[in-house]
């Protein structure tokens, strides 16, 4: 083991700002024995650092376009949870984003890299924002370094847990995209729960490609429960299908994937081991306002 790595070091979060990021910090320090934590952000002056900083979270300031930012961040972790984001304009593209990450942990010899990709990524599957995933997925084999992959599945999150104008229209799209098809989904805070029990127990997890979905559901049974907990009938948007045209191809090619081929986890074997996964039911209710 080099100077520079540590096994009972901080974890270091990616993203720790973000909704994957942020939910791995919770579970990480809802742990027993909760480990030191060092969050990755670009800019430490920042509120949401500060907020951080404040809850006895270590901030460091680098960027996944900056290997030597990302070495510095790493130097002293046990162990690295990575997000890769699609890029804003003039960012650069996911696939460096992850190329970049493990070459800095690869300098540093960290011990356990965690990556949440998505399920059913591959590297010719015909949707951009899954194949530079799975180049990640690709890279991080082919370098040796010590890992697991997390592949959620579509995100509950997607959907307010109220309902609203918009998320009568949002499943309004997807209804014109999946063409009745059922979408399997999960929580964003399940995944960071994933995450937390992976990041903490290298020697269990290391190797695996962890599948995650909490529900499939169609967009009939989606408004069927919103009708449930809400205690109201919800109004359903009726779009034609040309109006997935109007969408980025990136967005149009994702649902071409879930209506011709659909997402292979599965939602039993997800919850025997992972019993505290939620329902779409379950997370809707968990955002109820007080009556």
């Amino acid at each position: 083991m080099s100077p520079s790595t540590s096994t009972t070091g901080p974890i270091l979060v990616v993203g720790a700002t973000g909704k994957q990021g942020s939910a791995v910090l919770r579970a990480l320090r809802a742990q027993p024995n909760a480990p030191a934590l060092r969050a990755l952000t670009r800019s430490a002056a920042s509120p949401q650092a500060k907020a951080l900083q404040q809850q006895g979270i270590e901030v460091v300031t680098g960027t996944l376009s900056d290997v030597e930012s990302l070495k510095r961040a790493l130097i002293g972790a046990s162990a690295a949870f990575l997000v890769t984001v699609r890029p804003a304009k003039g960012d650069i593209d996911e696939d460096q984003q992850g190329y970049n990450f493990i070459e800095a942990a690869k300098a540093v010899s960290l011990p356990f890299l965690v990556f949440t990709s998505v399920s059913d990524a591959t590297t010719t599957c015909g949707v951009p924002h899954f194949e530079t995933k799975a180049k990640v997925e690709v890279a991080l084999k082919e370098l040796g370094l010590k890992h697991a992959v997390i592949a959620p599945t579509g995100f509950y999150d997607n959907f307010p847990r109220q309902a609203s104008l918009g998320s009568f229209f949002g499943m309004g799209l997807f209804d014109a995209g999946l063409h009745g098809r059922p979408l399997k989904m999960v929580a964003t805070d399940d995944i960071g729960e994933v995450a937390a029990q992976t990041l903490v127990d290298p020697e269990a997890f290391a190797g695996r490609h962890i599948k995650l979905a909490g529900d499939d559901l169609t967009m009939a049974q989606v408004r069927d429960t919103y009708a449930r907990v809400e205690q109201r009938s919800v109004w359903k948007a009726r779009l034609p299908s040309f109006v997935l045209y109007a969408l980025p191809y990136d967005l149009r090619s994702m649902f071409t994937f879930f209506a011709d081929k659909g997402l292979t986890a599965d939602v039993a074997a997800t919850k025997e081991e992972f019993p505290t996964m939620r329902t779409f039911e379950q997370y809707l209710r968990e955002g109820r306002k007080p009556e």
